[in-house]
């Protein structure tokens, strides 16, 4: 069983509602979604309001302190996991359908402890413009996605205690630790990192990630016809947009 965490509050209400919803069409269904938030009841029942009620009992939802820091948050969230796995789902980014069974199937196949996606795709709502990028160019061994963690529980650290950073300081102890490490690459379609301008992280922050990373246009038109399928399989759609490269893109309506 796979035990989803996701951290969220209050301000973040809609976006929360849109990665549950994400969960709930999850391929994969021996799943649950362990949400910790630092609003009231009230919030948290409208978290799951839009749920199926058959899909309800795999979701949970616990209170914590507001003046605790992520790090923390994240390993309340991980100490009350149920599940053999664990994969970290922000609430803030959206995730497709086949996101928990590529990362899982690629744990098992490479018989590893953890697994990471090396890609993303990066979405800028305001600008309406969205990135495929490529973390495999980052020196080995930290040339993965840190915040795309799938792994198995009983070999999970703890998260440093810091307000941000902190997926990337679990991450070195797993490579600290010589643990098993999957590298999922070329599926960057299954998971959308999103910059909506209240993220840990600048506007600066993000626009640097895609200006040195994203993949060349060539790269995108030999993938155009598999990434508008998986992309019209977002429920809701990412909607209206374009995959912008020097001299051309693509537009998605």
């Amino acid at each position: 069983m796979i035990t989803c965490v996701m951290i969220t509050q209050p301000a973040r209400l809609r976006l929360a509602r849109l990665a549950v919803g994400d969960f709930a069409r999850q391929t994969i269904t021996d799943s649950e979604l362990l949400v910790v938030h630092t609003g009231d009841a009230a919030f948290g029942s409208a978290l799951v309001s839009d749920l199926d009620p058959t899909l309800r009992p795999r979701v949970r939802v616990h209170e914590a302190d507001a003046r605790l820091n992520l790090g923390a948050l994240r390993n309340i969230a991980t100490a009350a996991a149920t599940g053999d796995f664990v994969c970290q789902w922000d609430d803030d980014d959206r995730y497709h359908p086949l996101r928990l069974e590529l990362q899982h199937e690629a744990l098992q196949a490479q018989a590893a402890d953890f697994c990471f996606l090396t890609d993303q795709l990066h979405w800028f709502p305001q600008q309406r413009e969205l990135y495929w990028d490529d973390w495999s160019r980052e020196a080995y061994p930290l040339d993965f996605i840190q915040g795309t963690l799938f792994g198995r529980r009983s070999l999970m650290p703890v998260y440093p205690e810091i307000a941000r950073g902190e997926d990337t300081g679990l991450a070195m102890d797993l490579l600290r630790g010589r643990h098993r490490i999957a590298r999922l690459s070329d599926r960057g379609w299954c998971y959308v990192y999103v910059y909506h301008g209240g993220n840990v992280f600048s506007a600066d922050h993000h626009a640097a990630i895609s200006a040195s990373k994203c993949y060349s246009g060539a790269r995108l038109l030999v993938r155009e016809t598999l990434l508008r399928a998986r992309l019209a399989e977002y429920a809701p759609r990412l909607g209206a947009l374009r995959m912008p490269w020097t001299g051309g893109g693509l537009a998605f309506e």
